[in-house]
């Protein structure tokens, strides 16, 4: 007895020494996906719920069929924390690499993380799909260094190219609504934004466009993104009796302006981003005095923007008692890899990169599709980014009406054709936009506007208020508008002088550049300054506003030094064996090309010499 003991337990002697992966059997058929996020936050946890949706969903379905296999979806939540510390964020991602074996991943939210966090990915060879991060120039990178960064695709939001655009949108639909209901031919804009760098360009460009849109900006206020109280600005604000307010709010200020606004009873409608008022607690947290908030979303309840959305909208909120922010479609961005890997027939990311550069896959937000490597306009239209427009991703308009978060916008009558299609439609589900009783009320009872007459033109016969820039030593002299903010690096522009709009567009720059011909002044000039692809346009004499110097003038298109796609208005006139060449640049997505604005400034041009 006591040898067949010993040979026992020298037989689980050997089966512990030799065999110790059985305690661990080896995971076959299994995909691992890093879900990459804050996870402390929101934005976080809605990366996470989303992504346990589309798992879920697979899995029951009998998982991922790669050939004859059916593979499971594990996922692997990768904490980036990318809100506090985003220097650790790629340290994280890493781990989920070289650890945990993750095969993809989704997810990211904050563009200073993304970058990092993007690159180890490209390091390791890994498809990265963008869940979060708005910024181009993410994409861009696909452009200008395919081999590497290929791998890199984006799922949702639309740049900040199309955010603004869409912004602008909803905001000419309520001063259409204004001139149609109540005779109002041109809305006074009080503009509100938090005082953070992200609103600066928002800012600048609401007042740059706006007039350009037959509206008037009365003035702009600045609160702190964690004010508390904002009735001083309300106040100063009702004191200019504006008929809308455009707003630009990512922190807990949208609740504080909401509330008071509601509480003052000011009489306007309020538009524009109000990150606070996306949530479903927005009404709770104003006290129901946040009703009629008009803002930009990414979905709304009951709006059927594909057949997807309004189940995965209510599955969201009945797991999880909210509503889904836009990082919650790592749901799409899963299932849509499930289907890319399906028709790939393999795991291999290269295999992979064209098969998603192809595909079109109906999400909950919009249909998705990829801008080509091709794409003549990067930026916005930057490879691997979202297509934006009618038929692919254009947002949705939300709007606050007795408790309840509407779908207000896209509306088939206030929309119009541009360059991104025909906007003249509205998804299912949608309900008309409200104005406050006291702001009908107020409208109905102002006298009927009467046309000012147009305004003189500042002294000196010009259309802008001027400051002049001289040049003693060339011997020239020439006015631009006095707001513009003259700002050069000496060490990277060779420029004589630059200055600036505040809405960062348009630009105005000053050469002086030997070269035999226009054509050749401007592309050595234009690209010293750091531009590219540059193109001049059919040229054409001129005369300067002294009424006798001639000069030569073209449009030219090119690159500028931040990638975006500019229309330049370019002058010059020739001294010698150097040109004096005056170039206006403008990005038309934020600041639309104006040849008669341009020009007039260009040939304010004047020689003492």
């Amino acid at each position: 007895m006591k040898k067949i003991l010993f040979l026992f337990f020298t037989c689980l002697l050997l089966v512990a020494l030799f065999l110790p992966a059985c305690a661990a059997p080896k995971e076959e058929n299994v995909i691992k996906v890093g879900v990459v996020g804050p996870m402390q936050f929101i934005q976080g946890e809605h990366h996470w719920a989303g992504a346990t949706m589309a798992a879920e969903e697979i899995n029951d379905a009998g998982g991922v069929k790669i050939g004859d296999q059916n593979y499971t979806i594990q996922l692997v939540k990768v904490d980036s924390d990318e809100i506090r510390d985003v220097a650790g964020a790629a340290s994280a991602v890493e781990r989920a690499i070289t650890v945990d074996k993750v095969d993809f991943l989704i997810g990211g939210f904050r563009t200073e993380a993304v970058y990092p966090m993007s690159d180890v990915a490209m390091d390791y060879g890994k498809i990265f799909l963008n869940v979060g991060a708005a910024t181009a120039a993410l994409q861009a990178r696909v452009a200008e260094d395919y081999d590497r960064y290929k791998y890199f695709f984006k799922v949702t939001p639309y740049n900040e190219f199309f955010l603004v655009t869409t912004d602008f949108k909803m905001l000419a639909m309520v001063a259409e609504i204004l001139k149609q209901d109540f005779g109002i031919t041109k809305p006074r804009v009080a503009i509100i934004a938090e005082k953070l760098e992200w609103a600066e360009a928002m800012v600048a460009l609401a007042q740059a466009n706006l007039p350009k849109m037959g509206m008037e900006v009365v003035g702009v206020w600045r609160p702190s993104d964690t004010a508390t109280d904002v009735t001083a600005e309300l106040t100063a604000i009702a004191a200019k009796e504006p008929h809308i307010i455009f707003t630009t709010f990512s922190g807990p200020v949208g609740i504080t302006y909401a509330k008071q606004r509601g509480e003052l009873e000011i009489p306007v409608v309020s538009v524009g981003i109000n990150v606070e008022a996306q949530k479903e607690g927005f009404w709770e947290a104003t006290g129901g005095k946040g009703n009629y908030e008009f803002v930009l979303n990414t979905y709304a309840k009951g709006v059927a923007m594909t057949d997807k959305t309004v189940a995965f909208f209510d599955e969201f909120e009945r797991r999880t008692g909210e509503f889904p922010t836009y990082t919650a479609a790592t749901y799409d961005a899963l299932l849509s890899m499930k289907a890319n890997i399906e028709k790939a027939g393999t795991l291999d990311s290269d295999a992979l990169v064209p098969v998603i550069e192809e595909s079109l896959f109906s999400g909950t937000a919009g249909m998705n599709k990829y801008y080509p490597l091709d794409s003549p306009a990067c930026p916005p239209m930057c490879p691997h980014d979202i297509m934006y427009g009618p038929g692919y991703q254009t947002g949705v308009g939300t709007q606050w009406q007795d408790g309840e978060l509407k779908g207000v916008w896209p509306k088939k009558e206030y929309g119009a054709v541009d360059d991104f299609g025909d906007w003249r439609f509205e998804y299912p589900g949608t309900v008309l936009l409200k104005i406050a009783p006291e702001a009908v009320e107020k409208f109905k009872s102002a006298p009927p506007e009467v046309e000012a007459p147009p305004e003189a033109p500042p002294p000196g016969g010009l259309s802008f208020e001027a400051a002049e820039y001289t040049n003693a030593d060339l011997g020239f002299s020439m006015k631009y508008p006095k707001n513009w903010k003259e700002n050069k690096d000496e060490e990277k522009d060779p420029s004589v002088f630059y200055a600036a709009d505040p809405a960062r567009v348009p630009t105005i720059r000053v050469m002086v550049v030997e070269a035999a011909t226009f054509a050749d002044a401007v592309k050595a000039g234009m690209g010293a300054s750091g531009n590219s692809d540059i193109k001049v346009g059919t040229e054409k004499e001129i005369t300067l506003a002294d009424g006798a110097t001639k000069a030569t003038a073209a449009k030219v298109n090119l690159k500028t030094t931040t990638g975006h796609n500019g229309e330049t208005y370019a002058l010059g006139v020739k001294k010698g064996d150097k040109w004096i060449v005056v170039a206006i640049t403008t990005v038309a997505l934020l600041v639309p090309y104006d040849e008669a604005e341009f020009s007039e400034i260009a040939t304010t041009l004047t020689f003492t010499k």
